[in-house]
């Protein structure tokens, strides 16, 4: 209550991860999850298991999303996202990809969900949705 009030900490998400789940009983793992009344993980590293799960949680606490890149005049990389946290601007992608980009940068063409059509024109302030694809144009 006192973090609260004096507002002089900050908390950030966190993710329990126990190693080694196959070498403890199903039963122990239920009861140790119940003794510590928070949600977690449970992996085995060596042999795999649930590894996919922890990934996936790990992308959601980050606030991760993916966005795929097109060069002009070639089909979009759908094998290799971006990825960028939500409510990122094309003028962050720009940031990411290389410090000369804002400086020639003249518009981008966004395919996905923040857009009203394919291949709509927008601004460095555009504001990209998970799975969007984005070709940034700019001067050569």
């Amino acid at each position: 209550m006192i973090d609260i009030v004096a507002g002089n900490r900050a908390y950030i998400p966190s993710i329990i991860i126990l190693n080694k789940i196959d070498t403890v009983k199903p039963e122990e793992l239920a009861k140790f999850k119940k003794q510590l009344n928070r949600s977690l993980i449970g992996i085995s590293a060596s042999k795999g298991v649930n590894l996919d799960n922890l990934r996936e949680e790990i992308y959601k606490k980050l606030d991760l999303m993916k966005i795929y890149l097109k060069k002009q005049g070639v089909k979009a990389d759908l094998e290799e996202p971006l990825v960028i946290r939500h409510g990122s601007t094309i003028e962050d992608v720009c940031d990411r990809l290389h410090t000369g980009f804002k400086e020639s940068f003249l518009y981008a063409k966004v395919w996905g969900s923040s857009a009203k059509y394919a291949g709509q024109r927008k601004g460095l302030d555009h504001v990209l949705e998970e799975g969007d694809v984005v070709n940034i144009v700019r001067e050569r």
